[in-house]
C-alpha cells in the first residue's frame, strides 16, 4: 500500500489541482518545453524540473497522502498546557500543520511557487512533514518524490485532464487522503501549438488559487 497507493493519490489530487489553475499548467508546460523539448524525462532531468517538482510538492502540502499520524508517548510531557501520560497515543495531523495560519501564508491556496527553492528557505522545520517526521519517516521519501516528479512530466508533455463537469471532489481520509470513491476527469490531447504558446507567455510569480475543502 505505502508502495503505490499514497503516490496514486497524491498524483490525483495534483491533476485535479492543475485542472483548476490553468496559469499553472502553463506554466508547468513551460518547463517541461524548455527542459525536455518533447523527449521522455530521465533521472539526470529531476533536478532540472524546479517547477515541477514544487507543483506536487503543493499538492501534497494541501492534501498529504496520509493526513494522521499515530505516535505513542515514550515518557511523561506536557505539550502546550497539556500533560501528557507515558504510552498514550498522540496524533500528529500533517492535514492541520500544513493548512495551518500560523506557519503558512494563504494556506487553503494553490501556490507551488511557496516551494521554489528561493522561496523554501524561511519555512519551520516540521511546518511541512507529508512524508511522516522523526525516526520513522518514510523510507520511500526520496523514491515517492523522483517518481511523483517523472509521472508528471511524462503525462503533462502529452495530456490536459479536466475534471468533469458537476463532478463534486470531497476528501475522504481512510488511512491515505482519496478524492471520494472517484475523481471523473477528462483527458485531453495537448496539442503542439500549446507548447508554443506557452513557451513565450510571462507568468506572475505568484497568483492566489483557493484550494480549501473540509476533510470528512
Amino acid at each position: 500500500m505505502a508502495g503505490h497507493e499514497t503516490t496514486a493519490n497524491s498524483l490525483a489530487w495534483t491533476w485535479y489541482l492543475i485542472s483548476q489553475a490553468p496559469d499553472v499548467e502553463e506554466r508547468l508546460h513551460n518547463e517541461l518545453d524548455r527542459v525536455l523539448g518533447g523527449r521522455l524525462p530521465t533521472l539526470a532531468d529531476v533536478p532540472r524540473l524546479i517547477y515541477t517538482r514544487a507543483v506536487f510538492e503543493e499538492a501534497i502540502r494541501l492534501y498529504p497522502p496520509v493526513p494522521l499520524l499515530g505516535r505513542q508517548a515514550l515518557h511523561a510531557e506536557e505539550i502546550r498546557g497539556r500533560r501528557i501520560r507515558a504510552g498514550s497515543l498522540v496524533l500528529v495531523v500533517p492535514w492541520l500543520l500544513h493548512r495551518h495560519r500560523q506557519l503558512w501564508d494563504r494556506p487553503d491556496h494553490f501556490v507551488p511557487e511557496r516551494f521554489l527553492p528561493e522561496n523554501s528557505l524561511s519555512r519551520p522545520k516540521h511546518a511541512y512533514i507529508p512524508f511522516s517526521t522523526g525516526p520513522r519517516i518514510c523510507a520511500g521519501a526520496a523514491f515517492g518524490l523522483t517518481e511523483a516528479i517523472l509521472c508528471l512530466a511524462v503525462l503533462a508533455q502529452r495530456v490536459k485532464l479536466r475534471l468533469a463537469s458537476g463532478a463534486l471532489v470531497e476528501p475522504v481520509c481512510r488511512l491515505t487522503l482519496r478524492p471520494g470513491d472517484a475523481l471523473p476527469m477528462l483527458v485531453e490531447a495537448r496539442a503542439p501549438a500549446d507548447s508554443v504558446k506557452s513557451a513565450t507567455r510571462q507568468h506572475p510569480p505568484l497568483v492566489e488559487r483557493a484550494a480549501g475543502q473540509q476533510l470528512t
